[in-house]
């Protein structure tokens, strides 16, 4: 159940962090607007927050039922995710050195993993 809660947090800290881009996207294409007015009526922002604290939520959880040096690590897999969104949804380019980063990130995580 904990590698399930696990899997479900990485998954909402991905969806939170690309809808923080979003955010910012509104952000920057709204410069007519006052900085806290962008905030105010930016519905990517609210969700962004809305996925982060429901991920904040589920964290507690897993770490009543793991061990934090087993589960943190494995949590950097939400950088995999991340990346993988940005390249679809905001075609964000991967280059080489980026891709070689996500192998070694998998790798680590493969390792945390082995018991």
């Amino acid at each position: 159940m904990p590698y399930l809660l696990l899997f479900i947090n990485i998954i909402l800290m991905s969806i939170g962090q690309l809808f923080f881009k979003q955010a910012a996207i509104f952000v920057n294409g709204n410069e007519k607007l006052n900085l806290v007015t962008r905030y105010l009526y930016n519905p990517s922002f609210y969700a962004a927050i809305f996925f982060f604290a429901v991920a904040t939520f589920t964290w507690v959880q897993i770490l009543t039922k793991m061990k934090i040096s087993i589960a943190y690590p494995i949590l950097s897999a939400s950088y995999i995710i991340t990346a993988l969104g940005a390249y679809y949804l905001f075609s964000e380019k991967l280059s080489p050195t980026n891709i070689a980063g996500i192998f070694v990130i998998m790798i680590g995580v493969s390792l945390i993993s082995i018991k």
